[in-house]
């Protein structure tokens, strides 16, 4: 079965050698997979593009990024995050970076800033087959402590305990209240699932994510959309440009 998949067998799938498997993971999660793998692609040389016989993986890659090797894919949901983590958790890739875009739940975060996922709560379904007896899973202390809170520049930098679920068209307000209530300053739909494996696979973890809305507010009163969306893009920019800066400090 696929649970009993070897590094050797994931090797011969995916049709690479020893030599290529990256250090380093970074996950996007996006609804927009090509999109974002061609806009990452561009930091990448040498780039490898990884598939299967079958096509089960798309939009993945291994590049060079300042002399490491880097698997990059763009992925949606809890069930594609955690696939491609435990692919690459096999292998023995040892660190993973989730990115993407979550709404925010904490009054003090606007569109575009980021947040920096201290835990991530399993509201979603796939952290409970790596981790069935958790509710949260953390973050790497060694990798959270390479990303300060910050409030001056154009975004902010937030840290806290976020919520993950896998039914972003199921939120309602009750579920907004209530996770904000209980101290999750945002939702995202890939965190806990990505964290769940890389924990189980001993990887090193983080997820950096910025802000597209604040739905316990409604539209923030006071900035338009035109402003919103120019905080989006420099929330977007800072989040990719952090998680490389990560690769270059490890």
């Amino acid at each position: 079965m696929l649970k009993e998949l070897t590094k050797e067998n994931w090797l011969s799938l995916l049709g690479l050698t020893e030599s290529q498997i990256p250090r380093f993971l970074i996950l996007r999660g996006t609804r927009n997979l090509k999109t974002n793998y061609s806009k990452h692609r561009e930091y990448f040389a040498d780039v490898f593009e990884v598939g299967t016989p079958n096509g089960i993986f798309e939009d993945v890659l291994i590049g060079r990024y300042q002399n490491e090797l880097v698997g990059y894919a763009s992925v949606y949901g809890d069930a594609m995050a955690s696939e491609i983590s435990h692919a690459f958790g096999v292998l023995g890739t040892s660190v993973v970076i989730q990115t993407g875009c979550c709404g925010a739940l904490s009054e003090r975060i606007l569109p575009g800033d980021i947040v920096c996922a201290t835990k991530a709560h399993c509201g979603e379904g796939a952290a409970q087959y790596y981790q069935p007896d958790a509710q949260e899973i953390d973050a790497s202390d060694d990798l959270l402590a390479l990303v300060s809170p910050q409030t001056n520049g154009p975004v902010a930098v937030h840290r806290g305990t976020i919520w993950t679920t896998s039914a972003l068209l199921a939120e309602g307000q009750d579920d907004i209240r209530r996770w904000r209530a209980q101290g999750y300053v945002a939702v995202d739909m890939e965190t806990a699932s990505t964290y769940a494996v890389a924990k189980y696979f001993g990887m090193r973890r983080l997820s950096l994510l910025f802000a597209f809305d604040n739905p316990s507010q409604g539209d923030h009163v006071l900035l338009s959309d035109h402003e919103k969306q120019e905080r989006r893009n420099l929330g977007e920019k800072q989040m990719i440009e952090t998680a490389f800066s990560l690769i270059r400090a490890l």
